[in-house]
């Protein structure tokens, strides 16, 4: 009997031991699986990135071969294939060089805190160089994460002005010194202000602005990322339909 009830007891001490024992096996599985995920992830936006300036030096090589070589020409071709908001161009070296952010949602596994989707985001720097006799030629870079946040904050500036313009009547505002005002209502100086509006052109239906977006970069030390933008609006669309405003990046402002 007394050897029965002794067994008993430790049974019964065994179960939370078992069950304490299993929930942390599931807990470290699931956080393996979701390190796997992640990792994944990451290793699936370093493809894109690679893919992206691949196709990138494909379209340069063309350009160039069309006799389309202009600096901005080839600006907008890098932007076209790789969307990145920030792309400068080092005129002694002849290199191009593309910042920007990409992200990718995966889904975490259920742990003790709560799982469901997430995203993984990654800072890449492209280069595009071009040497005498040769083709076009790529190299990608992951950067910390904090050397793309004056390239966020640039793109969504761009986002803001498009909007803007898009929602704008045919009036003052679409001059030079108005879309200042508006971007600007302080009027800082030339030099602290986070829009430069470097011109204004109407031809026909269409108004085409120029502007200089600065951001901070704190990757860099608090150093000021710019990027001039040709925005494009298209007045006078019929049935009250307004055309998107086009923003492609430029080097010569």
């Amino acid at each position: 009997m007394r050897k029965a009830l002794t067994t008993g007891c430790l049974v019964v001490l065994m179960i939370p031991a078992v069950l304490l024992a299993y929930f942390w096996y599931s807990v470290w599985q699931a956080g393996h699986e979701n390190d796997r995920r992640r990792q994944e992830a990451h290793d699936s936006l370093l493809r894109q990135a690679r893919t992206a300036a691949d196709r990138t030096v494909g379209a340069l090589d063309e350009s160039a071969a069309g006799g389309n070589g202009g600096a901005d020409v080839l600006t907008g071709v890098i932007w076209e294939h790789t969307g990145t908001p920030v792309i400068s161009y080092d005129e002694e070296r002849r290199v191009f060089t593309a910042v920007g952010l990409r992200s990718a949602e995966y889904t975490e596994e259920m742990q003790l805190f709560g799982g469901g989707p997430d995203m993984v985001q990654r800072c890449f720097v492209s280069s595009y160089v071009r040497r005498p006799g040769a083709g076009w030629t790529s190299k990608v870079t992951e950067r910390d994460i904090e050397a793309c946040r004056g390239s966020r904050w640039i793109e969504s500036s761009v986002r803001f002005v498009r909007s803007a313009m898009e929602g704008w009547e045919a009036d003052g505002r679409l001059t030079r010194a108005g879309l200042q005002r508006v971007l600007d209502p302080v009027g800082r100086a030339g030099d602290e202000s986070r829009f430069v509006v470097r011109s204004v052109v109407r031809r026909g239906e269409s108004v085409v602005a120029v502007v200089l977006f600065r951001g901070v970069d704190p990757g860099g030390e608090g150093a000021v990322v710019e990027q001039c933008y040709r925005l494009q609006r298209v007045l006078g669309s019929g049935g009250g339909v307004v055309e998107p405003v086009t923003a492609v990046p430029v080097v010569v402002c």
